[in-house]
C-alpha cells in the first residue's frame, strides 16, 4: 500500500524534527564534553605549576610562557624523552590518562542523558502517532455501530487525506449503499405487500360471484338458467385469467425482473400492431382514425412490450371516445427524443382524476366504465418507463384527451 503525498509529507516533517532535536543536543554535549575537558586540562597545568614552582620558584616566567602560549618546540623532544621514561604517550589509553579518566563519568553520563531524551522524544512521537491512530479507528467504530443500529452519527475529520482518509470515504460510501440497499428492500417488501393485498382484492369479487353461482347450480332450476349461470360463470373464470395475468405482468415490470429487448423499432409497425385488438370496437363505434408521421422513424426499444403498452393507452381513448368520433395519432421526432401523440374527442378526464389515472388500481370517479379494473394506464407507464421513456396526458372535461408518450434517445439509437 502506498503512502499518499501527505503522508509522506507527514512522515518527513516528523524525521526532520527528530533529525533537528538531535543535531542540536549532540552539538550541544559536544560542547558541554569539551568544556568538560578544558576544565580538567587547566586544573591539571595548574597542579603542574604548583608543583614546579613550589620546588623552583626561578622557572615560573618560562613554565607560565609554555603553559599560556603554547607548546614550545625546543624543549618539546626532551619532555617526551622524559614522560616516554613513565610510559605517557599518544599510545596511552584513555583509562590510563588521568584527565580523561577524571572526565569519562561526567561525559558518560552526560550522553547517557541524551540517550534518555532522545528515547524519550521518540516514544512521545510514537505516542501522538498512535493516540491519533486510536482516534481514527474510534471514530470509525463509532460510526459503523451507531449506522448499524440505524441512528446518525456524524464521522469525524470525514474529508482528511491519507489512507485513513481513503478508508473514511470507502466507509461512508460502503454504509450508504447499504443503506439504500437496505431501503430498497423495505420498498420491495411493502411493493409485494401491496400487490398481494391488490390481487386479493381484485379477485374477491369474481370469487364471491363464482361461489354464489355454484351453490345456486345445486339448487332445482331449468335448463335455460343453468345455461345462463354457467355462462357468468365463464365469463367470470375468464375475468380473473385476465386479472391474473395482468397484475403478473405488471408485477414483474415494476419489480425489474424483465430483460427488455434493445432493438430497432419502427413506429408505425408499432402503432398498427396496437390498434388490432380494438379494430372491433372501434368500427362499431364507427371512430374515425388518422396516423400521421414518417415511415422510417425509428427508435431502440422492445416491440412486444412497447405494443401492450399502446395497446392499453389506445384501449382507453376508445373506450372514451363517442359513436362516430375520432381518434388522431401522430408522431414526430427529433436530435433528443420520440414522441407519440394520441388524442380522442371523448368525455376527457376530470381535473381531480387527472393526477391518478396511472396507478394501479384507480378508476375515475366520474368516467370510468363500471367492468374496469383500473390496471392498463398503470402497466403503460410501467412499460414506457422501463425503456428510457415518460408518459404524460393532458384532458379537459368534454374537450378530450391527449396522452403524450416521449421515449428518449440513447447514444445507440
Amino acid at each position: 500500500m502506498f503512502l499518499s503525498n501527505v503522508e509522506v509529507k507527514g512522515f518527513i516533517r516528523n524525521y526532520l524534527i527528530l533529525f533537528t532535536i538531535t543535531i542540536v543536543f549532540s552539538i550541544g554535549i559536544s560542547f558541554v564534553s569539551i568544556n568538560i575537558i578544558k576544565n580538567k586540562v587547566v586544573e591539571n597545568n595548574q597542579a603542574i605549576i604548583g608543583s614546579i614552582v613550589a620546588a623552583n620558584p626561578s622557572f615560573e616566567k618560562e613554565i607560565i610562557n609554555v603553559i599560556t602560549q603554547g607548546k614550545s618546540t625546543k624543549n618539546l623532544n626532551l619532555g617526551k624523552d622524559i614522560l616516554n621514561k613513565y610510559n605517557y604517550n599518544k599510545n596511552i589509553s584513555l583509562n590510563n590518562e588521568p584527565i580523561i579518566k577524571s572526565s569519562l563519568p561526567k561525559i558518560i553520563r552526560l550522553n547517557a542523558l541524551f540517550i534518555v531524551v532522545i528515547f524519550l522524544v521518540i516514544i512521545l512521537m510514537v505516542m501522538v502517532y498512535f493516540k491519533n491512530f486510536y482516534n481514527d479507528i474510534k471514530d470509525m467504530t463509532d460510526y459503523v455501530y451507531h449506522s448499524s443500529e440505524g441512528r446518525d452519527f456524524e464521522m469525524k475529520k470525514r474529508n482528511q487525506e491519507g489512507q485513513i482518509g481513503l478508508l473514511k470515504t470507502e466507509l461512508l460510501k460502503m454504509t450508504n449503499i447499504l443503506k439504500e440497499k437496505v431501503d430498497l428492500l423495505n420498498k420491495e417488501k411493502v411493493f409485494l405487500n401491496d400487490t398481494i393485498s391488490d390481487i386479493s382484492h381484485q379477485l374477491k369479487t369474481p370469487m364471491t360471484s363464482l361461489i354464489i353461482l355454484n351453490d345456486l347450480m345445486y339448487g332445482d332450476i331449468s335448463k335455460e338458467t343453468k345455461h345462463e349461470f354457467l355462462n357468468k360463470i365463464k365469463s367470470q373464470l375468464t375475468r380473473m385469467e385476465w386479472l391474473i395475468k395482468s397484475i403478473l405482468k405488471l408485477s414483474k415490470i415494476e419489480a425489474k425482473v424483465i430483460d427488455f429487448n434493445k432493438e430497432k423499432v419502427n413506429v408505425k409497425e408499432l402503432i398498427t400492431r396496437a390498434i388490432q385488438p380494438s379494430i372491433i370496437p372501434i368500427e362499431l363505434k364507427n371512430i374515425n382514425i388518422s396516423i400521421s408521421g414518417e415511415e422510417d422513424i425509428t427508435y431502440i426499444g422492445d416491440i412486444n412490450w412497447s405494443t401492450e403498452a399502446l395497446v392499453n393507452v389506445i384501449k382507453n381513448c376508445v373506450e372514451h371516445t363517442p359513436t362516430g368520433g375520432n381518434l388522431d395519432i401522430k408522431y414526430e421526432q427529433n436530435p433528443l427524443y420520440l414522441e407519440i401523440i394520441i388524442k380522442d374527442d371523448g368525455e376527457g378526464i376530470d381535473k381531480k382524476d387527472l393526477p391518478h389515472i396511472f396507478k394501479r388500481f384507480y378508476k375515475g370517479k366520474s368516467n370510468s366504465k363500471e367492468d374496469s379494473v383500473g390496471i392498463g394506464l398503470a402497466m403503460a407507464k410501467s412499460i414506457i418507463e422501463s425503456q428510457n421513456g415518460d408518459i404524460y396526458v393532458k384532458s379537459e372535461k368534454n374537450k378530450g384527451t391527449e396522452f403524450h408518450i416521449v421515449i428518449h434517445k440513447t447514444y445507440s439509437d
